[in-house]
């Protein structure tokens, strides 16, 4: 049975050995973990379900201008207080690509593609 990969909550005790364990695979982070898979005894992978929340948006480009946006911005953080980080994917054309940098929020540089299932 150690052979199938099994699935179990994540433990804090867990971060040293999947840390070590993704970056012996050239596996760049580990965000947020929620459960953690496991296969011959070891770490060999995890998932992060849920634990950060995701803002998703549109603005009217001609209608809504930057001190609006900031007013939304503030409501966003407002909103997600209670959360010490969340998520802001931003098309590239998107005028918040000037703001949240000014706000603080750090670009994730890495390139991902971003699946819905819909």
């Amino acid at each position: 049975m150690d052979n199938i990969v099994q699935i179990r909550p994540y433990d804090p005790k867990d971060w040293e050995e999947l840390k070590n364990n993704a970056a012996e695979d050239n596996h760049g982070g580990i965000y947020y973990p929620s459960v953690v898979s496991i296969k011959d005894g070891k770490i060999v992978g995890y998932l992060s379900i849920a634990q950060v929340p995701m803002v998703l948006c549109w603005q009217h480009s001609q209608k809504v201008g930057p001190l609006d946006s900031v007013r939304l911005l503030g409501y966003v953080e407002g909103a997600l207080s209670q959360y010490k980080h969340f998520c802001f994917p931003c098309d590239p054309e998107s005028p918040y690509n000037r703001l949240l940098p000014k706000a603080g929020y750090s670009e994730y540089t890495r390139l991902v593609k971003l699946y819905i299932k819909e």
